[in-house]
């Protein structure tokens, strides 16, 4: 096994001078080069607060406590923005949710875009604008000579997040987290996103980290799928595993709460909730977090935190796993 581009090692995260307020309870996962990881989870499950913690830019009110985010082998200071702006867009680029809060609205798209190259490379600014013409052609925005001088207002939700996607890239990053890239585009424009962020990844062999609440968009994209619950992992596999046979109950969960045109042609089509709410973090319980909404949960899982189990590629936090089906 070749080492991961990116690993991520027990990373623990909570409320600044409160380390009993977890909001990240020890999560660790990796991701090759070339690969795509989703993370997927309700909100308030930690997965953009990971994503932050990757990228260094923590709120104030929270810190780390434990752990670490190493980049092909050396450990990140992501506690350092000074070192960190060194990382951010050369080594590891962030499309971020809402592609209009993240761009300046007083600033043509183009200009934005030559922002990040200038702040990172020197380069004459003649061929720093002919790169941001060609990202802007790379990632499929039409007439990209005439759209860098049009200011985000003038631009539609699925070419503001073609713009994003090309401010990530302009420096060439190793690894890409996108988080929730699709979020308010119709379904036309997230399949036209997701198959450019796929294109984009077989160019330039980009890691990608996907935080989505979209398990659709999941099955056709990634290579694994992390589920995470209220700042825990609770099941890491290979997304054919995953999807076809998930051991987690709040993971089978999640898929029994989406749309599924195969089960509804079969009788099958009404969806089913979870039940309850993702517990607060200032909740003390001593268990499985999952417990109080888990149909499986027993005394064992009220009382104790389950270890991880591992089958292979596949591993779960569970002491009452969905029962395993065979893949087909």
């Amino acid at each position: 096994m070749t080492t991961p581009i990116l690993a991520v090692e027990n990373l623990q995260i909570s409320v600044r001078k409160k380390p009993g307020l977890l909001i990240l309870r020890g999560v660790s996962f990796t991701v090759h080069a070339g690969e795509t990881l989703a993370i997927v989870g309700e909100s308030g499950c930690g997965k953009s607060m990971t994503s932050l913690a990757i990228m260094g830019l923590l709120p104030d009110a929270v810190e780390r406590t434990a752990g670490s985010v190493r980049f092909k082998g050396r450990e990140l200071p992501i506690t350092d923005n000074r070192a960190m702006r060194k990382v951010r867009a050369v080594e590891i680029g962030m499309v971020f949710q809402e592609p209009m809060a993240a761009l300046d609205p007083l600033y043509p798209v183009g200009k934005q875009v030559l922002e990040v190259i200038e702040e990172h490379e020197q380069l004459p600014r003649e061929m720093a604008w002919k790169r941001v013409i060609d990202l802007l052609t790379k990632v499929d925005l039409p007439n990209p000579e005439a759209l860098a001088w049009s200011y985000p207002h003038k631009l539609s939700g699925g070419q503001l997040q073609r713009v994003v996607i090309a401010m990530a890239l302009a420096c060439n990053p190793d690894v890409l987290i996108a988080d929730e890239p699709t979020t308010a585009l119709d379904v036309t424009v997230q399949a036209q996103i997701m198959r450019l962020l796929k294109r984009l990844q077989r160019d330039t062999g980009v890691a990608i980290v996907l935080i989505t609440h979209n398990l659709g968009l999941v099955a056709h994209t990634a290579d694994r799928v992390m589920v995470m619950y209220a700042g825990n992992k609770a099941e890491e596999a290979p997304t054919r595993d995953l999807f076809l046979s998930p051991r987690h109950p709040y993971s089978r969960g999640l898929l029994d709460a989406t749309p599924n045109p195969e089960r509804a042609a079969a009788g099958g089509g009404v969806l089913r909730e979870i039940p309850g709410t993702v517990p607060s973090i200032a909740d003390p319980m001593p268990g499985c977090r999952f417990a109080p909404r888990c149909p499986n949960a027993s005394d064992l899982c009220r009382a104790r935190v389950p270890e991880p189990t591992f089958e292979g590629a596949h591993g779960y936090a569970c002491f009452h796993p969905v029962a395993r089906e065979t893949l087909t």
